[in-house]
């Protein structure tokens, strides 16, 4: 009986009634589609921030830097120098890791870390002192960037003979959530900071300089010491990660208890 109503309520619709109905309901999906690819791809407004530097070498590095950007040739863009730090960085993995085969090339990965500090410390002071922001897209691609080569200097410095690759992993798992933190703070706080506790990207690459001559000139009794069956180094650098991870838990609670008005807001 249903079936019987539903045939003799249906009445056919023309050619040209179907032809109607059929591209208004793709101009229908079209406009739905454009919506979604439009808040999907569609990018925000830019994020302004504070930069806060507090790294033990942050003044002079800064009057050093806004002296280079004062100088610098208008063949110097601000992109170059981001591509000389990835650059940069590339030459460290390659310097490191050629070490195994003589230590002479030790001084390639030092030249590559002096090239990636040039390429991501000038780039910017050079973008904020010639007064060519671009707040979404630089802060996108300077930051991409530095989690690049940071990733390949501590690579690098795993596949060295001064280093290994636990503890190099180690030392970049805290690289990444300390950056991970850092951004966290930039979305919700509008503050960048820059360093903690006195150390900075800058004072890292002179660690990692220090750390690599200081290992040179000890030889490799340095990395291949145990106790209890394990390396040395890796006992204490997973003791030292351990202590700077706690700090770092210190650091997001007292963070939180000092901005929670913001936070709530």
């Amino acid at each position: 009986m249903l079936f019987s109503e539903s045939q003799a309520e249906f009445q056919p619709m023309s050619p040209a009634q179907f032809e109607g109905s059929r591209e208004a309901i793709e101009s229908a999906a079209k406009s739905k589609e454009a919506v979604r690819v439009a808040l999907v791809e569609q990018p925000v407004p830019p994020v302004h921030h504070v930069r806060v530097n507090s790294s033990f070498l942050a003044t002079h590095e800064r009057t050093a830097l806004v002296w280079m950007a004062a100088r610098a040739p208008s063949a110097v863009t601000p992109d170059r120098l981001t591509l000389l730090g990835l650059v940069g960085a590339f030459l460290v993995l390659i310097g490191f890791a050629a070490s195994n085969a003589s230590a002479w090339f030790i001084s390639v990965a030092i030249l590559g870390l002096f090239l990636n500090w040039l390429g991501d410390s000038l780039g910017g002071t050079l973008v904020r002192y010639r007064k060519i922001e671009r707040p979404d897209f630089g802060y996108f691609l300077d930051h991409s960037c530095d989690l690049i080569s940071q990733t390949l200097i501590f690579i690098g410095l795993g596949l060295s003979p001064f280093f290994t690759m636990f503890s190099a992993l180690l030392a970049l798992s805290m690289y990444l959530l300390m950056s991970s933190f850092t951004y966290l703070k930039v979305l919700i706080l509008r503050t960048h900071n820059l360093s903690y506790y006195g150390m900075g990207a800058t004072e890292l690459r002179i660690l990692v300089t220090a750390w690599a001559l200081f290992a040179l000139w000890c030889g490799p009794g340095l990395i291949e010491a145990q106790f209890q069956g394990l390396r040395r180094i890796d006992i204490t650098i997973f003791a030292l990660w351990s202590l700077v991870f706690l700090a770092f838990i210190w650091k997001v609670w007292s963070d939180t208890k000092r901005f929670r008005p913001i936070l709530d807001q």
